[in-house]
């Protein structure tokens, strides 16, 4: 039996350790090429997914854009989000006692609830199909109001301030957000007509990334009545 060179031995030993470093590092690159085209396919299949549910909620695709009702421009896109600031408000006037209907003396004010935009925004109908106004249930069977049309305005008669639930509905697909508006009357009893208060809601709508489209209200704040719509008249 012969005995191999230690040198030859020492030889051999390198020859193997850098054909397995080589074979390691091939196998490395072989496995970060498989990470990078999993992640560019895991990246694919999100926006895959985000797509079809925005068009699950508006409509099929035509040349690979979705098509949506011109009056409707904030759903354009399939992904991203927009907002937009919605005010609601009301304006009131006290009825001096020898003013009052005879039939009705217990209403005491005239008062008028409004939902807008700030003055040089998109105009509420361009992208709010609906607004639907629930008031005190004082105003049984009449306390559900629906508006689909500008102006979004609410004329009643009454005799005290509550809190008004309404449904602001966006899109063709009828999604909507809940807000309260708490109405407040003229306490001076002036008989001249009186801004009361304003809910600001700054509502943020479509599709967040792999996640279904919905809107939400990003921020709300109530102050005094500043934007009450022109031509506002409670005389009559």
């Amino acid at each position: 039996m012969s005995i191999v060179p230690a040198d030859q031995v020492d030889k051999a030993k390198e020859a193997i350790s850098r054909i397995l470093d080589e074979e390691k590092e091939y196998k490395i690159r072989e496995l970060n090429l498989v990470t990078e085209r999993l992640r560019q396919t895991e990246d694919t299949l999100d926006k895959l997914r985000s797509y079809l549910l925005g068009c699950m909620y508006t409509g099929i695709p035509e040349e690979t854009k979705v098509i949506v009702p011109k009056r409707y421009p904030i759903f354009e896109d399939d992904i991203g989000v927009k907002s937009r600031r919605v005010i609601i408000g009301n304006v009131s006037k006290y009825i001096p006692a020898d003013q009052r209907d005879k039939h009705s003396d217990q209403f005491t004010y005239k008062w008028l609830l409004y939902v807008r935009t700030p003055p040089g925004d998109p105009p509420l109908e361009t992208f709010v199909s609906k607004v639907v106004v629930k008031l005190d249930p004082s105003y049984l069977p009449n306390d559900i109001i629906e508006l689909t049309d500008t102006p979004f305005e609410v004329r009643r008669r009454g005799w005290g301030e509550f809190p008004v639930q309404l449904k602001l509905y966006f899109g063709h697909d009828d999604r909507e957000v809940d807000v309260t508006h708490n109405l407040t009357l003229d306490t001076s009893f002036s008989g001249v007509q009186t801004p009361g208060s304003e809910t600001i809601v700054d509502v943020e709508f479509g599709c967040y990334q792999n996640e279904m489209p919905r809107n939400r209200i990003s921020d709300i704040k109530r102050t005094n009545a500043r934007t009450v719509p022109p031509n506002v008249d409670l005389s009559k």
